[in-house]
């Protein structure tokens, strides 16, 4: 059975170095999947990053806020969660109220 795949209806153009070229190409490979899928993922990954890091900052105080010229780094941290029994049983809920679970669930309907 061939899962089925969401329509994309955006296309965004953008010139990548060599050596992040290699590492989706590797990602890729080692996943068996194309390079442009990895991208996507990889990509979505990145702008949750950026959603948590506006979070934190709008929950700052005002006094302590950091301005533009405050030096730091962004710590990402990474771990593989399995789905507790409810998480579980929430995404087969919401596939079944969009008529989607006629098939598996993928990485696609999960990751941003």
């Amino acid at each position: 059975m061939q899962e089925e795949k969401k329509p994309l209806r955006e296309a965004l153009n953008l010139r990548i170095d060599d050596r992040l070229a290699k590492e989706i190409a590797r990602i890729a490979a080692a996943n068996g999947k194309s390079a442009s899928e990895v991208a996507r993922r990889l990509l979505g990954y990145g702008v949750e990053v950026e959603r948590r890091l506006e979070a934190q900052k709008l929950m700052q105080h005002y006094d302590e806020e950091y301005g533009d010229n405050i030096a730091g780094r962004i710590r990402i941290q990474a771990e593989f969660v399995p789905y507790t029994w409810k998480e579980a049983a929430e995404i087969k809920e919401d596939l079944e109220s969009r008529g989607e679970y006629s098939r598996r669930p993928t990485w696609d309907d999960i990751v941003p």
